[in-house]
């Protein structure tokens, strides 16, 4: 708690007092032999907006009469441990952290309203008093610890024309680091017409993908009657359930009448040379191009990631938390791409950057909210579009609409001779029962 009033912690100064306390608090280490406990790191939480989270019901009158505001901080630490070991772990860290009381000398700005509109600022030292804390997640793994939604305005995630000149190494590590990256900016992005597929080739596509949706459709409802479409789980060589009223159908690359889509996904899409530098610039790039669409009245998808992990998995020393083996490198990425403007009603796709470096975070979606981060396209237009590691945990947002299908386009870019053999059955929809 600290008893300044009105504090506005998005001025400059704040936030160099608030990186100050963050530096101090993060020398604190909790020794705790048999369990290994180490703090790694620590955040505070914030709204939306950048500030910090400050609830109307947490401020208490002082005995000075000033009023009491109440800061939230979350702690990423590690232990040796088994389930169930929540409750042991929070009598530690209440003896060991929380009700430990230490005045700190920081400066904190006081904001107060003059006559003229002005603030003034002044200069006081703060008391922090660790009131509660609880246990947020335990994992397996270490966890993406990020910053709320707003981090993607700092472009971390964002591709546009200019990458295209700068350091491709840059671009690679980026996104083997996030696992993300949204043509022209981040959540709620608005998109950029140098990134854009142009509307011309968006008519054209999403005629071609209604095309194919009725083909496949068609053959399900004759060859396959049995099958309650939009209700029963069914997978076939080209088309696969993906929950309720969710499909995702392929589209035949031994078709000559697909030639051209293909051909964009090879040399003409706007991602080819992104992908291409994130892949390696391997030679033999195996192209898998789907529709993933939802129907109305579809509920939102489960957390999940499209592929298994191959290979090295991101780990840390048990001991100090140092990282001692990064996750392997992308086999395979995909692209989605928005055949009409997503939004609310239709929905969009959510996704979880940096998980995908650990198989142990699976089943564990339901907290990406909560540790915050989540990343979408919401808002996109058609056109626009955002490239995934095929590890990267994602979800579907469902459709709330009356009467509109949401199709995405789904570009599959793999490498080390990969091939999709998960999502999909051995049947043809094409041949009877």
């Amino acid at each position: 708690n600290n008893n300044n009033n009105n504090n506005n912690n998005n001025n400059k100064d704040d936030d160099e007092n608030a990186s100050e306390l963050e530096e101090r608090l993060l020398d604190v280490t909790i020794q705790w032999k048999r369990r290994r406990l180490v703090v790694h790191e620590w955040r505070t939480v914030r709204d939306r907006s950048g500030a910090r989270l400050e609830e109307e019901e947490d401020k208490l009158v002082g005995v000075d009469g000033g009023k009491e505001g109440k800061l939230y901080f979350d702690i990423l630490l590690s232990f040796l441990g088994t389930s169930g070991d929540e409750s042991l772990l929070l009598r530690k860290m209440w003896t060991r952290v929380v009700r430990h009381e230490k005045r700190l000398d920081v400066f904190l700005k006081d904001d107060f309203g003059g006559d003229d509109g002005r603030k003034r600022r002044s200069r006081n030292a703060m008391m922090i008093t660790a009131k509660d804390a609880d246990v947020l997640m335990s994992a397996p793994c270490r966890f993406p610890f990020l910053k709320d939604e707003s981090e993607s305005c700092d472009g971390k995630y964002s591709y546009d024309k200019r990458h295209e000149r700068e350091k491709k190494d840059d671009l690679r590590e980026n996104f083997r680091a996030n696992g993300y990256l949204i043509a022209g900016g981040g959540t709620a992005a608005k998109g950029t017409s140098s990134c854009r597929v142009s509307k011309t080739l968006v008519d054209s596509f999403r005629m071609k993908t209604h095309e194919r949706i009725e083909v496949i459709l068609s053959a399900l409802r004759e060859n396959h009657s049995h099958v309650s479409v939009g209700t029963d789980a069914f997978a076939y060589k080209e088309i696969g359930s993906r929950g309720k009223y969710r499909f995702d159908a392929l589209f035949d690359k031994e078709k000559e009448e697909e030639d051209a889509l293909f051909k964009f996904a090879k040399s003409d899409a706007p991602w080819v040379e992104p992908v291409k530098d994130i892949l390696r610039n391997a030679e033999d790039i195996d192209i898998n191009i789907s529709i993933v669409w939802t129907e109305p009245n579809c509920s939102d998808q489960e957390w999940h990631c499209d592929g298994a992990h191959r290979g090295d998995q991101e780990t840390y020393d048990e001991q100090t938390g140092a990282l001692v083996k990064t996750h392997g490198p992308p086999y395979a990425v995909c692209v989605f791409m928005a055949l009409l403007d997503l939004d609310d009603t239709v929905g969009y796709t959510e996704f979880w950057p940096t998980s995908h470096k650990n198989a142990g975070l699976l089943g564990f979606g339901a907290a990406a909210h909560a540790l915050g981060g989540v990343q979408s396209n919401k808002n996109a237009k058609a056109g626009d579009w955002v490239v995934y590691d095929y590890r990267l945990m994602h979800r579907g947002i469902g459709n709330e609409s009356k009467d509109t299908r949401r199709p995405i386009l789904q570009f599959m870019y793999a490498v080390d001779g990969y091939k999709e053999r998960k999502n999909y059955g051995q049947k043809s929809v094409f041949s009877p029962c």
